[in-house]
């Protein structure tokens, strides 16, 4: 039986202005223009968002696979179709149990894969990563990673000035797994060397980063600047001043910004006491 919907569509070659999606079951069958029915929606494809901890009380960095279904399952609800699940610093055999955890839900389709944010991070600029637990790149913990997740470990987040960084990026990018950028202290030209050695990503750009200097642009200008790298941005009036976020948008462009959530346990509840990485949150008014 086919169903319908009608609105503003958001299409890759532009909105859709008076349009209507039909589908059948779960397919959808016809995207169009329909102008006899203004139903007042707005009708996009499902978000995705590569930078996700948790939501709804649930928590990806624990490495539990329930939890992490029900977290997947919360940011559904809201329009993501496609995420990853993010972990962050921690040692390596909650590293590789979280991986043996999440490879069937990648399978099944729940998770679209694996971040690992950490814990190869700058000590410096670790935010609310783990202290304990930040150390140099391991290509031997990565190596072992890699083989245990299949094609589930989709991207690892690093500090491109500790030692062994680049030759992780290079073995992460060998076996097609994104090397992003951050939580990092490096200089411009430590920057440039790990997108050279094939860094694509910058992880939450500013967040977490040496900031701009006149005279040491710093690892954001280098990711900006970067044709080949996506720079995720966190859209939520806090993280970012709406200024910078326009800057920042304007120079990478729409092809290159992509809006993360950066999300924890604690996104859609009530203020109060969470945990990320075995750190405490404080969430007041909303903001962690």
């Amino acid at each position: 039986m086919t169903q319908r919907v009608s609105g503003k569509v958001v299409t890759p070659a532009g909105v859709i202005r008076q349009g209507c999606v039909e589908w059948e079951g779960e397919r959808i069958t016809a995207v169009a223009e329909y102008p006899s029915v203004h139903d007042g929606h707005w009708i996009l494809p499902g978000f995705v968002d590569m930078h996700t901890h948790g939501g709804g009380g649930h928590s990806f960095t624990t490495g539990d696979p329930e939890q992490a279904r029900q977290a997947a399952a919360f940011h559904l609800r809201h329009g993501t179709t496609t995420l990853l699940a993010s972990l962050v610093s921690s040692p390596f055999e909650l590293m590789r149990s979280a991986t043996a955890a999440f490879r069937p839900l990648v399978s099944e389709g729940v998770l679209a894969g694996i971040h690992f944010e950490g814990p190869y991070l700058s000590a410096a600029r670790c935010g609310a990563q783990n202290p304990e637990y930040l150390r140099d790149p391991s290509t031997d913990e990565l190596a072992e990673l890699i083989e245990l997740a299949g094609t589930a470990l989709r991207m690892v987040t690093l500090a491109p000035e500790r030692d062994g960084a680049l030759e992780a990026v290079k073995l992460l990018t060998a076996h097609r797994v994104v090397a992003a950028v951050g939580h990092t202290d490096a200089t411009y030209d430590e920057t440039r060397s790990a997108i050279a050695a094939g860094a694509s990503v910058g992880t939450h750009l500013f967040n977490g980063m040496r900031p701009v200097h006149h005279r040491e642009p710093g690892p954001v200008t280098a990711l900006l600047d970067a044709p080949n790298v996506v720079c995720e941005l966190v859209a939520d009036g806090v993280h970012l001043h709406d200024g910078m976020l326009t800057f920042a948008a304007s120079v990478a462009g729409p092809e290159r910004s992509a809006l993360i959530t950066d999300a924890m346990a604690a996104a859609g509840m009530a203020d109060g006491e969470y945990e990320l990485g075995g750190q405490a949150v404080t969430v007041a008014d909303g903001v962690a």
